[in-house]
């Protein structure tokens, strides 16, 4: 049995890489599956990520769907990867994960999958679906929060933040809206991609409103958005 760390270059898996190490649990590999739309923060916390790994002599692999890119392969096929609709996880996150390692590993092994959903978070854990992958939860078990994360990340100075593409449909109206301000040409890629989806304007990236409405503000507030991106129930993103 191989043990693995599901890394999403964010603050919860990199803590859990440094709790593990604490905790002189071994591991067999650390794998970053990349959809080819992260955040720059993302980006920077898996290069570091590795180093820290090939101080300890472990394993990180980086690994890309076949598909390629996420937003050009819904473009391409007329489609929007919606919160009301959403497969975007499974195609760019966990099929990639999984067939690395039947490729690397063979149809006869299993993994101990570890996942960094803190107990404060334990609504997002689930089981696997397949049978030669067991999904731990070690914050969970140990009661780690969210912010004690932050806390485990601050005692080995390694800095991270929340990750997910950067057109992720669960974040805010306010959340699009800076990242039209920051990086407009990535914010168009994303837009097109909503407009020429097959049933838009019904079906948008997030049913509370069109990109389309954010890029034709000047300002922009509302008292009851905010600039967070709510959990994603697959728990394989944002950690």
């Amino acid at each position: 049995m191989k043990t693995i760390l599901s890394y999403g270059g964010g603050v919860n898996s990199s803590a859990l890489l440094f709790h593990l190490l604490d905790q002189n649990i071994s591991l067999d590999l650390v794998i970053f599956s990349d959809t080819g739309e992260e955040s720059v923060e993302t980006y920077d916390a898996v290069k570091r990520m590795v180093s820290v790994c090939k101080d300890h002599s472990i394993k990180f692999v980086t690994v890309r769907s076949s598909k390629g890119r996420l937003v050009d392969y819904y473009f391409e096929n007329k489609a929007v990867p919606s919160i009301m609709r959403r497969d975007c996880t499974s195609k760019f996150k966990i099929s990639p994960i999984r067939q690395y390692l039947r490729a690397e590993f063979g149809n006869k092994e299993t993994f101990v999958q570890y996942i960094g959903i803190a107990y404060d978070e334990m609504h997002r854990a689930i089981c696997s679906d397949v049978k030669y992958i067991e999904n731990v939860y070690p914050f969970i078990s140990s009661r780690i929060t969210r912010e004690s994360c932050f806390d485990i990340l601050k005692n080995n100075s390694f800095n991270a933040s929340k990750s997910g593409c950067v057109g992720c449909p669960f974040m805010s109206k306010l959340g699009f809206h800076k990242l039209k301000i920051a990086d407009p040409i990535n914010f168009n890629r994303w837009m097109r991609m909503e407009e020429n989806g097959s049933r838009f304007p019904e079906l948008t990236l997030n049913p509370r409103f069109k990109m389309r409405d954010v890029w034709d503000q000047t300002y922009l507030f509302d008292p009851e958005d905010d600039d967070l991106t709510e959990s994603c129930s697959s728990a394989h993103c944002f950690i």
